[in-house]
């Protein structure tokens, strides 16, 4: 099981989710993926939820320390 971190920071550019649905794109079947981003950005937040939904991944979301946001996400198992 491999764990990859994805710091998406303040705002969420197109390079960044195409960082993202890459790495999606590899994981393997127990893999997980730990995305960071700023906190006081809900609408980034948003956006991010509305793309894993899209392609079919399941996630959870918590806060961190500060303004830190994380989601750690998992391959839908079938």
């Amino acid at each position: 099981m491999a764990n990859i971190t994805i710091d998406l920071g303040v705002a969420i550019e197109e390079g960044g989710l195409k960082r993202l649905r890459e790495s999606l794109q590899k994981m393997s079947p127990r893999d997980e993926i730990t995305i960071r981003l700023e906190s006081a950005y809900s609408y980034e937040e948003e956006i991010l939820i509305k793309e894993l939904e899209r392609m079919g991944y399941d996630y959870q979301s918590y806060g961190g320390r500060g303004n830190d946001f994380y989601v750690i996400v998992k391959k839908r198992l079938h």
